[in-house]
């Protein structure tokens, strides 16, 4: 079973996560904190080092949680859920570096969301690709006062994009598509152009 939009497995199998850890020590053993009585009993020691494995990998966590907010060193399930929780969808192919990058470029995104700059700052500093970016944009003026029922009505908003370079893939061009349809607004028409030709 994966839980919706987090990536996390709890089918049978080792699952890579901090709870695996080799090695990984409870820097408070619970058995310094027993009673004398207690800590030459052998039941009671492993009672207690059974606790430390279940606690060292909270307090690992808690002592690096500035770390887990970087998605450039977080681990990688950490960074999968923290996508979902600011709406980056990354797709099953993206590997984990895309991924990282995405996250970490996803405010900077969202905040120029359906503006050209955004949608060609994200396309290079996420998967390296280049593209030049065209929209219908115009604006009309005059110095003389004129009315609004003799203007040219405005042709339908598009923009057009145009590959840059010669190492455009087939999954850059699905990646491209898959931003497309979630970076521009539902009114405009994309029209994807191959900058080789």
């Amino acid at each position: 079973m994966t839980y919706s939009g987090i990536g996390i497995s709890t089918s049978p199998g080792p699952v890579p996560g901090r709870r695996f850890v080799p090695g990984l020590g409870n820097p408070f053993p619970m058995i310094n904190y027993t009673s004398s009585l207690l800590a030459d009993d052998r039941i009671a020691q492993m009672i207690c080092a059974s606790l430390d494995d279940v606690l060292a990998p909270i307090i690992s966590v808690l002592d690096c949680y500035d770390s887990y907010l970087d998605a450039h060193i977080a681990p990688i399930d950490f960074v999968r859920y923290m996508s979902a929780w600011i709406l980056v969808n990354p797709e099953a192919s993206w590997d984990d570096n895309t991924v990282r990058k995405s996250l970490a470029h996803a405010i900077r995104f969202y905040e120029c969301r359906g503006t050209s700059r955004g949608l060609h700052d994200y396309l290079y500093e996420v998967f390296g690709i280049e593209v030049g970016i065209e929209d219908s944009g115009s604006v009309t003026t005059s110095r003389d006062s004129t009315d609004p029922s003799t203007w040219s009505a405005p042709g339908p908003p598009a923009v057009s994009i145009s590959l840059q370079g010669n190492t455009v893939s087939e999954s850059s061009l699905d990646l491209i598509q898959t931003l497309l349809a979630v970076a521009i607004p539902a009114h405009v028409t994309a029209t994807l152009v191959d900058g080789k030709q």
